[in-house]
Parts: structure tokens; C-alpha cells; sequence
């Protein structure tokens, strides 16, 4: 009785690690164009005022790059990797008070991280799990997952030197937000960076689905 048990547990989180999976795994493109807009939409045209602080940041085209040889699993986890940064420059209580939809903004960033944290993974992330990767019936489930987090780990072994480049600029951006003490202007300049990473991200792409 103890076994049979058991083994009703076994299966019913077995089903629910398959479930966690996502069928398809990539991020989504309606999701960052959604961020894009919400941002853009945040407040209106650079301000004139602060165009003495809009000094230029050179953006790593390099972190995103991809081949028409190569597979853009490197690119994508770039592009995963800058929504993680985005949410972590944006988790400041500094920010403009006449600044909209910064929750919503805000929000699907996280949720961008959440649905696509299987970009981030690598194989050995779904085998860990013996007692299900073993079990026949739900393998052939796992296994057609597994192939796409195979594909995107071989093509992504430069992410650290793309991770390090991104790492820089948003290094750079932090310190803009120090130096000018995140006034208004520093935060306009931060908006207009991100604005233009998530719009080369959106037309420079080809893993987004």
C-alpha cells in the first residue's frame, strides 16, 4: 500500500516537472515588442533639457551577433541575459514619478525571465531529474524537449565572453545613474538605452518565436 503510494506521487510530480517544461522553448517575440512599447510609451521624446547628459554608450552589437553558418543560440541567451539585467537596473525606487505603465513594464520583464528560463539551461538540467528522465513513459516526452535545450547549449558556448560584454554596458549605464545621483535625466538616458536594445533585439533576431 506504502509503495503504490509512493509511486502515484512519483508520477503525479513527474507530470508536473514535464509540465513546467515548455513545449516550445525560446523567447517570445509579441512579449518583447510588448516591452519595447510599454517603454516607449513610458514618457515622451528625449527632453532637451537633459540633452548635456546624454552622453554616448556604446552598445555591444557583438553580445547578439550571429552567422548565417552558425545556430543563434548564443545570440538568444545574450538577449535572455539583457532581460535579466533589465530587471535588475529597473528594481530601483529612484525612478521618475511621472514615468507610466513602470509596473506593467516591469512585469513582464520578470514574466519574459519566468516562461523563458529554459534559454538560460542546459541539458544536464533536465537529466539531474533520474526518477523521471528514467521512467519510459514520460521520457520520450522529456527527450523531444531535451533535443531543443541540446541544439541551443552546442551553439552557445561563447556566451561567457557575451555575458562579460553585456555585463559592461550595463555597468556603464549603472554608472550614469550614480554619477547623476538618478535624477530624471540619468533615468531618460537609461530608457533611451534599453529602448534601443530591445529594438535591435526585436529586428536583428531570428530566435525569437
Amino acid at each position: 500500500m506504502v509503495l503504490q503510494s509512493f509511486t502515484w506521487v512519483t508520477i503525479i510530480l513527474c507530470f508536473v516537472h514535464v509540465s513546467a517544461v515548455p513545449i516550445t522553448c525560446g523567447l517570445q517575440r509579441r512579449l518583447v515588442d510588448k516591452s519595447h512599447s510599454l517603454l516607449e510609451s513610458m514618457s515622451g521624446l528625449f527632453p532637451v533639457e537633459c540633452l548635456e547628459h546624454n552622453l554616448p554608450i556604446a552598445f555591444p552589437s557583438s553580445a547578439f551577433k550571429t552567422s548565417e553558418t552558425a545556430e543563434s543560440g548564443g545570440a538568444e541567451k545574450a538577449a535572455y541575459e539583457t532581460l535579466k539585467l533589465i530587471d535588475t537596473l529597473f528594481a530601483n525606487d529612484s525612478m521618475p514619478t511621472s514615468w507610466n505603465n513602470l509596473e506593467d513594464f516591469q512585469d513582464i520583464i520578470y514574466r519574459q525571465i519566468e516562461e523563458s528560463e529554459c534559454v538560460s539551461q542546459t541539458a544536464s538540467d533536465y537529466k539531474d531529474n533520474s526518477i523521471c528522465y528514467n521512467s519510459i513513459f514520460l521520457n520520450l516526452i522529456l527527450l523531444s524537449r531535451l533535443n531543443q535545450i541540446m541544439s541551443k547549449t552546442q551553439s552557445s558556448e561563447d556566451s561567457p565572453a557575451r555575458n562579460a560584454t553585456l555585463k559592461m554596458y550595463f555597468d556603464k549605464i549603472a554608472t550614469v545613474l550614480k554619477e547623476k545621483e538618478s535624477s530624471d535625466c540619468a533615468w531618460e538616458v537609461v530608457r533611451k538605452e534599453i529602448l534601443y536594445t530591445l529594438k535591435f533585439i526585436l529586428q536583428s533576431s531570428s530566435y525569437l518565436i
